[in-house]
């Protein structure tokens, strides 16, 4: 059971006065009198002296570990209680935060000090960092909780919870009590750094964050006093604005159960870190229900931990989404009273949601139950709470993707879908012997007097399908593709209006996000079903190609990768939005994936094509820790290049410094072409410079029906689709003014971005930001309207903003921010920079030093360098002025710089 826990700043005072130390220049002062003992070193123990998992079995990577040693257990129980004893000796009386190093979640076990009560770690519990040591086997901190002590000696004692005949896989290498907030880093104690770094790269492992006023850098002003301040949020036509009716956008991440099942410091902690990087909306996705008792229940704790986090983060000035179903998060067992499942492999319920009655009562009590709880860490219930800004229906599902197939939905469910149909059609044509006369076209296993008609799967509904169909049965295809798509959306306004009217929440509601398996024929129709609620949202990963047995979701030593840059794809990235007319468009998930070394630019690119083409919410997926990354994985969100690249880019996005594009393309379909699948048009090339160019003037708008989209279009402006029946007033702008494609170059219509795909990099100039992404030595001397970047470095992304909202030719307090590229301690790979992974290394993770130059044409003023949490070093900056310019040579090992005037 937990307890509450200090709140941060009592902890850091705590810190303060048994270190006796005072704040200094950067990082708050670690302290001295915590307590380390080695879990290998027990004073009495009947865990074996060696097991599959002693350091002995890797000696190669025993390094990893506190005393390259760790106590371990395995096999099944046969005799007695497991247990471990210590004894520990407490420098001072006090609160103590108390943490374990141990093997990922395997272990469970309770502990206590001398006497007292046991409390227990179990396996639901929230990793605060990640150290690989081999396949399948780890070494993680875990938060214990919170302990007062006196003064002296005590005893300490763990035994494992495993019953006769069960699993004792155990491993502790460590133990700590710490008088303050503790940032695990591998196996190093609270006051020590490694320093290490690869040669060319410097270490990022700043100290714990003080959260002072001596931070040059903190954007926690830029959100409201607490999020739900003025209200809800909500949709204004296309737009989102907070409840006073200001216009908004929203800079996020995702975090899941790993981050909320930490311990309430850790999320005080991560909450504040989050505001202080920009970020104003956090996705919270992640399976609440029961997997013990009854599906149709959530688990006590998992749903205290969301409740704790919502308060930690509303605090902080930070909206919550909730995403908290996922069809390969509830796998079907027998007791859930959802048939069928035996009979297939597949054990997910892809589809179900939308018309089985079972499941969809099992979701409405999860919904009910989430929105209806009152939260004990604000006194309001979610539904009634201001600070969630959307509730998210269904992650990642839908009638329109390869899922939707017999070989994943049960027959039972299969059949009655297909009664369904029957039903429909009955109301559509009178019968279903009249739509089977009106179609021409029947199937051996139609059953009309059964009242049921054979459903195709998804690929019948994909072009590849319709154009192996005859005309006959294309009639049948369209009857059926308005079918589903119809039973979809009503799900979604069903949902909407229970939400609402029911449980009184006045959040917005998303419905899903998904991807379908024909975008030109099926995906307007997907996001047409969106329509029925408030939001349009949808998902997208860009990556090199990575190859391994779990490549899907986990990097591993003999994987083998190859890097890819987005500055020389812009036709491959999930930036291409294709917007709903009438509703706001956000991106839940969005995340540049490991391994590639080409990722500092993904902030800059989200940033600035997200302001353009009037994105309103950004999510990128995922948060793994409350504090900086220490080894590499697939999707990484706490790591230099992607949340070292925030604040500036934070910035840009929600001040709007680059200008929202007005339509360069707007799209008005006919649901009748759609669900006779004639589709919405494909990404064709300079579609319109092809069809049209000889009749429109460069520069000017063509009207008529829009049948091909160029996918480079996303980075010149919007691009919208409405629905209705005429499609001759959807227009579109002559891009040949925009685009060149011999050159390999697009540029914004508002003229403040350019992107040479060619070369490999993207400038920005804005009155307030101005920078470049990409290959920053081949871009060379990068000039704009009022800086100018030169640096040797290959790949990076360097941004200049200014910080008091003037233009930076008369800002008094403008930023530089720099970031390189980055990968762990120690990563190896066959080819250097690609290849076979040989070794994933470990913490920290390095950044490549910086090798660039920055000039102010307007001239500067004092130029401090920042350390990683914005604090200001000591460092001697660089510096030249010539002719009314300042010239700054960029500290190498600082990614901030601040100019003060």
């Amino acid at each position: 059971m937990r307890r509450l826990l200090l709140p941060l700043v009592a902890m850091l005072a705590v810190a303060a006065v048994l270190t006796g130390c005072t704040q200094q220049s950067q990082a708050a002062p670690e302290p001295t009198q915590y307590v380390w003992w080695e879990g290998e070193g027990p004073a009495a123990t009947n865990f074996p002296q060696r097991t599959y998992f002693s350091a002995s079995t890797f000696p190669e990577k025993k390094h990893v570990l506190s005393g390259e040693a760790w106590l371990t257990n395995a096999g099944k129980r046969t005799g007695a209680e497991a247990f471990a004893r210590y004894r520990v000796s407490v420098p001072a009386d006090g609160e103590y935060h108390f943490w374990t190093r141990k093997f990922w979640k395997h272990g469970p076990f309770r502990w206590r000090f001398d006497d007292e009560e046991y409390r227990v770690c179990g396996r639901d519990i929230g990793l605060a960092d990640d150290t690989p040591i081999r396949k399948f086997l780890n070494a993680n901190w875990v938060a214990l909780g919170t302990v007062r002590l006196t003064k002296g000696e005590h005893d300490f004692e763990l035994r494992l919870l495993a019953k006769p005949g069960e699993e004792l896989t155990a491993c502790f290498d460590a133990f700590l009590l710490t008088p303050g907030p503790f940032e695990p880093r591998g196996k190093l104690k609270p006051d020590e750094r490694s320093g290490k770094a690869d040669p060319g790269f410097f270490a990022w492992e700043p100290g714990i964050d003080p959260f002072t006023t001596e931070a040059l850098l903190d954007l926690r002003d830029l959100n409201e006093k607490f999020a739900g301040e003025h209200g809800y949020v909500k949709r204004d036509g296309m737009n989102l604005t907070l409840g006073n009716g200001e216009p908004t956008r929203f800079w996020g991440v995702n975090v899941g159960p790993g981050i909320t099942a930490l311990d309430h410091i850790s999320l005080d902690y991560l909450a504040r870190r989050l505001a202080k990087v920009g970020v104003n909306i956090v996705r919270f996705h992640g399976p609440l229900f029961s997997r013990s008792g009854d599906p149709a229940k959530l688990d006590p704790q998992a749903l205290d931990n969301a409740h704790y986090l919502v308060a930690a983060l509303k605090k902080q000035g930070i909206y919550t989404t909730l995403s908290y179903y996922f069809p390969l998060w509830f796998d079907i067992k027998p007791r859930y009273g959802i048939p069928g499942f035996d009979t297939i492999q597949n054990k997910r319920p892809f589809a179900l949601i939308y018309f089985d009655p079972r499941l969809q009562e099992i979701h409405r009590a999860w919904t009910r139950e989430l929105l209806t709880t009152k939260n004990p860490y604000t006194g309001l219930p979610l539904g009634k709470d201001p600070a969630i800004a959307a509730v998210e229906l269904v992650n990642e599902d839908s009638f329109f993707f390869w899922t939707f197939s017999k070989r994943n939905i049960p027959a039972v469910h299969w059949q009655r879908l297909e009664k369904r149909f029957g039903q429909w059609l009955t109301r559509r044509h009178g019968s279903i012997a009249k739509a089977l006369a009106a179609w021409g076209h029947r199937e051996r296993d139609d059953d009309p007097a059964a009242g049921r008609v054979v459903l195709y799967e998804v690929y019948q509904m994909t072009s590849s399908g319709v154009k192996q169909a005859s005309p006959a049965k294309r009639k049948r295809l369209r009857d059926q593709t308005q079918f589903l798509t119809e039973v979809q959306r009503n799900f979604y306004a069903g949902m909407q209006k229970f939400i609402r009217q029911d449980l009184g929440c006045q959040s917005l509601v998303t419905a899903s996000n998904w991807h379908v398996a024909d975008p030109a024929t099926l995906d307007a129709l997907e996001r047409y079903s969106y329509t029925a609620n408030d939001l349009i949202d949808r998902h997208g990963y860009f990556s090199g190609q990575h190859k391994g047995e779990a490549s899907g979701y986990a990097v591993r030593v003999g994987d083998t990768f190859s890097n890819r840059a987005a500055t020389t794809a812009p036709e491959a990235l999930p930036l291409q939005f294709v917007q709903i007319e009438g509703r706001p468009q956000i991106i839940s998930e969005i995340g540049w994936t490991n391994p590639n070394l080409y990722r500092s630019d993904f902030a800059f690119l989200m940033a600035a094509y997200g302001s353009l083409q009037g994105l309103d919410a950004t999510f990128a997926f995922a948060i793994g820790s409350a504090f900086w990354d220490q080894s590499i994985k697939k999707f990484a969100a706490s790591s230099p290049t992607i949340m070292g690249a925030f604040p500036a880019n934070a910035l840009l996005y929600r001040r709007g410094d680059v200008k929202e594009a007005g339509d360069v393309v707007h799209q008005v379909l006919d649901l009748e072409d759609l669900y006779a699948l004639k589709g919405s048009g494909g990404f064709a090339a300079q579609a319109l410079d092809k069809l049209r160019q000889q009749d429109v003037p460069p520069g000017a708008v063509a009207t008529g029906a829009v049948s091909q989209i160029d996918p480079l279009a996303f980075y010149v402006g919007r691009v919208v689709r409405g629905f209705g029946k005429e499609k001759g007033k959807s227009t579109q702008v002559n891009l040949a003014k925009f685009i060149d494609r011999q050159q390999k170059t697009v540029r914004s219509s508002t003229g403040q971005l350019h992107w040479d795909y060619g070369r490999g990099f993207v400038r920005v100039s804005t009155p307030r930001s101005q920078g470049v992404t990409g290959f920053l030595s081949r871009a060379g001397k990068v000039e704009l309207d009022d800086v100018i970047i030169q640096a040797d470095n290959e790949y990076g992304s360097i941004l200049v903003t200014s910080l008091d909202d003037q233009p930076l030719a008369t800002s008094k307090k403008l930023l530089i921010q720099c970031i390189t590229t980055e990968r762990p301690y120690g990563f190896r790979a066959s080819a250097g920079k690609s290849g076979k992974i040989l070794d994933l290394g470990g913490g920290p993770i390095g950044m490549e030093r910086i090798q660039a130059s920055v000039t102010l044409k307007s001239g500067g003023g004092k130029v401090v360098a920042l350390d990683e949490h914005g604090y200001p070093r000591a460092t001697v900056v660089k510096t030249t002025a010539a002719g009314g310019s300042l010239t700054i040579r960029l500290a190498e090992d600082s990614p901030y710089h601040v100019i003060q005037r």
